[in-house]
């Protein structure tokens, strides 16, 4: 596979919510590293628990059923080096009645066809915000 398509299978499974489909692409000891020090979502996920359970099981619990859009904004691959980018707007009501809408672009680094790191970058005051931390 090439990394182009192993990042665009991350997004077909992410953008469906279907774990099955993104476990085909992320490497079972992957680490998805949320970039920052001003947020509690800011740190280093390892794994597949750390991503599936930890990070989007707090953030599906925390977001109102059915809110959560998110749209392809860019996809960028490096074949040469392993590297892509995944860049996407993302918005959800949350139970405690705020919106975050944001803009996220991933970094994602590919080996043998399967995702093995992933740097995410975000406004963190507007996580925040929505949050209320």
């Amino acid at each position: 596979m090439t990394v182009k398509s192993v990042i665009e299978a991350f997004w077909q499974g992410h953008s469906t919510g279907n774990h099955d489909a993104l476990k085909q692409v992320l490497a079972p000891d992957m680490t998805w590293t949320v970039v920052g020090t001003t947020s509690p979502v800011a740190k280093t996920y390892e794994g597949w628990d750390g991503f599936f359970g930890e990070l989007l099981g707090a953030l599906g619990a925390a977001f109102k059923p059915g809110t959560l859009n998110m749209q392809l904004k860019g996809l960028h691959a490096d074949e040469s080096t392993g590297v892509g980018f995944l860049h996407i707007q993302e918005s959800a009501t949350l139970h405690n009645g705020n919106v975050m809408d944001i803009e996220i672009v991933d970094m994602m680094t590919v080996r043998d066809g399967k995702i093995v790191e992933v740097r995410e970058r975000s406004d963190l005051a507007a996580v925040n915000a929505a949050f209320g931390f």
